[in-house]
């Protein structure tokens, strides 16, 4: 085990000490097992955790609207990127509008520079008067945004009533700290035992951060009441979970590293793409052989059948949440 720092030593004795008053009852080892679920020893001399995803520049401002109306605004990007500038210079704004691209969700507006509220305001109001395009359907532009990755240690895994803790719980109590009010989950909290054998469990949780990690900055090290306990929230390094492959749809390596002959489809886990599933899906073929006899499904028509998930054989896609491998994607066993 690597040497400590005194530093390093002050902080793992200050959370040792911190689990032990909140679980006074619980014997020595036990206190120990969970300090080391939630705290990893880091291996390598002086490195820090990285809490928050690296993201594209901020030098952009986000439309998010839908892939009819970006094939819509591309086709007049010229104009539209004159007149911003136009209604920018007029209210004597320093940013320049450069160009416009499409991307995932939306449009790009990329900028000389971070823009502030009110020049995503004028954005807004300028995309809103586009004649032609409900503005209803035109969101209010916004900053790319990060993803900051944090725990919460000091919970029981079982409460009062003998139920196991749900992420429904955790949203709620969140819902009800003053710390938590400014801050916008990006995911469902996620919920592990510290250690088998143990009643204490750690939440994970995914947050929507800025470049600058100004929303993980007002978490971390924080502690609070939860009932008669007290909770610690700590920094802890991304963690996106167990890759899906997208050729063979199985878990537990990515595309690129995948080593299947050809490509597999996430509806019927046939040797084909999910684009050619109508032509090629043996389930919307004719079979005179079967009794009763089955007949070719009408072209243009979606297939009626089942589909049959590659991993768990449910009636759902491969990449569906609703899949047991999706909920437990956190879950390596």
């Amino acid at each position: 085990m690597p040497s400590l720092s005194y530093a390093q030593a002050t902080l793992t004795a200050s959370n040792i000490l911190k689990i032990k008053d909140a679980f006074p009852t619980l014997p020595n080892r036990k206190i120990l097992e969970i300090h080391d679920a939630a705290f990893p020893r880091q291996n390598n001399k002086g490195q820090k955790v990285q809490p928050t995803t690296k993201g594209p520049s901020r030098k952009q401002a986000i439309v998010p609207v839908s892939s009819n109306l970006t094939e819509t605004i591309m086709e007049d990007a010229n104009t539209h990127i004159f007149q911003i500038n136009t209604l920018l210079k007029n209210i004597k704004s320093t940013l320049h509008a450069e160009f416009i691209r499409p991307c995932r969700g939306g449009v790009s507006i990329v900028t000389n520079n971070v823009p502030n509220l009110s020049d995503l305001m004028i954005m807004e109001k300028y995309f809103k008067s586009i004649e032609g395009i409900n503005s209803n359907k035109i969101l209010t532009p916004r900053l790319p945004q990060l993803k900051s990755y944090l725990n919460i240690t000091g919970i029981p895994y079982l409460q009062l009533d003998g139920n196991k803790i749900s992420s429904e719980n955790v949203t709620d109590f969140m819902n009800h700290i003053e710390l938590f009010e400014n801050i916008s989950l990006a995911t469902k909290p996620r919920i592990i035992k510290a250690f088998p054998k143990s009643n204490m469990a750690i939440i994970w949780f995914d947050i929507w951060d800025t470049q600058s990690s100004s929303k993980v900055k007002l978490l971390i090290n924080h502690s609070f009441n939860l009932g008669k306990y007290i909770v610690t929230i700590r920094a802890t390094n991304i963690n996106p979970g167990i890759p899906q492959c997208h050729n063979c749809w199985k878990w537990g390596h990515s595309t690129f590293s995948c080593r299947a002959h050809g490509s597999k489809c996430q509806k019927c886990s046939g040797p084909h793409k999910l684009k050619h599933y109508r032509d090629l899906a043996w389930c919307c073929k004719a079979n005179p052989k079967l009794n009763p006899l089955r007949l070719e499904t009408a072209q243009g028509l979606l297939c009626p059948h089942f589909f049959k998930c590659i991993n768990c054989k449910g009636d759902h896609m491969a990449d569906d949440y609703k899949c047991p491998f999706w909920r437990n994607r956190f879950n390596r066993d």
